[in-house]
């Protein structure tokens, strides 16, 4: 019997539920909190806002870091070679601004995440299967362009005139650097955002044409390359995340295929004409070759692309990755997405 009762009454006092813990007055959310979780409920603000921040935002402080940091390798430069020895500008873009190119957009992701779905940033996580990820992408993306400047070669329509210095590289190292700002952008957010409420297939669609789009001003560009890239890239970067549900296969592939694209093979870029460590020449058709846009635009690049498209898309659906659409807004998805 408890002191202080009779026998056979509970007197304890009643114990809160694990279930519905009790916030004391302070410890409530405020109104103004609640009010911006509804604000960035919607998918449409979200999109809106992580456009904004990844490519308006993101672009001019990328240009701002990048000339600060080149007074930074300038000097480092010189404390490593000795006085009177400068780090060498090679023109835009440079290796400062590779640097800029992952600091930033990688804030202003975490930021974006942090502020409007208020939890950790697990699409960038996933410790050493995160970074293995990384590595599988950096293999696929060279490994991919390699196979379709092989077919090009077999056919005869890729030559190899001569070879250059290893320091061209550093012209094709901030073009890797732009994955970055582009995966976070639109598989990060306008795939993965949208996704919420079009589903993994209109989300796939969104994004990839929205990514080829981004691409049809390129130089020597125009429509058609818009829709390769969309059809060809925006696909395959797309299955990436869907097979995963984490940034990193698709940044190494992205990041991959624009070093060796550029870098390595000697061919243009999306249209720009990157210098390599092979001197090359294309031959053909432009459906087969891709003309001055270059092999993006090939349709030998569209088939072996979508047939890795496939794969990465048959592991998402086994894996149970795909998602239905969902018409109605729910007003509690601003506090539970994944």
């Amino acid at each position: 019997m408890k002191p202080g009762g009779a026998a056979g009454d509970d007197v304890s006092p009643p114990r809160p539920s694990r279930d519905r813990p009790r916030l004391a007055a302070d410890e409530a959310p405020s109104p103004a909190r609640i009010a911006l979780e509804e604000f960035f409920a919607s998918v449409f603000v979200r999109i809106v806002t992580g456009f904004i921040l990844l490519d308006w935002i993101g672009r001019r402080l990328i240009a701002w870091l990048g000339d600060r940091l080149y007074a930074v390798f300038d000097r480092l430069s010189g404390w490593i070679s000795g006085p009177g020895h400068h780090y060498v500008d090679v023109g835009y873009p440079r290796l400062p601004e590779a640097v800029a190119m992952v600091m930033v957009p990688t804030f202003l992701y975490w930021g974006f995440v942090r502020l409007t779905e208020r939890r950790r940033v697990r699409e960038l996580g996933g410790g050493r299967r995160g970074a293995f990820e990384g590595l599988a992408g950096l293999g696929l993306g060279a490994g991919l362009f390699a196979v379709i400047v092989g077919v090009l070669a077999l056919v005869g329509a890729y030559d190899v005139l001569g070879r250059d210095e290893w320091a061209v590289v550093q012209w094709s190292v901030p073009v890797a650097a732009v994955a970055f700002r582009e995966e976070l952008l639109f598989r990060g957010v306008i795939q993965r955002v949208s996704e919420e409420r079009l589903g993994t297939w209109l989300a796939l669609a969104f994004a990839s044409v929205w990514f080829g789009l981004e691409h049809a001003d390129n130089p020597n560009a125009g429509l058609f390359d818009g829709v390769m890239i969309a059809l060809f890239g925006g696909v395959l970067l797309g299955a990436c995340f869907l097979a995963t549900r984490r940034l990193w296969l698709a940044i190494g592939v992205h990041a991959a295929w624009n070093f060796v694209e550029g870098g390595v093979f000697g061919t243009p870029v999306s249209g720009y004409a990157i210098p390599g460590i092979l001197r090359t020449s294309l031959s053909g058709p432009e459906w087969l070759t891709g003309g001055p846009f270059g092999p993006e635009s090939s349709l030998v690049t569209l088939a072996v692309c979508s047939a890795a498209s496939a794969a990465l898309l048959a592991v998402a659906w086994r894996r149970g990755s795909l998602r239905p659409p969902r018409l109605r807004p729910s007003r509690a998805a601003g506090r539970t997405r994944a």
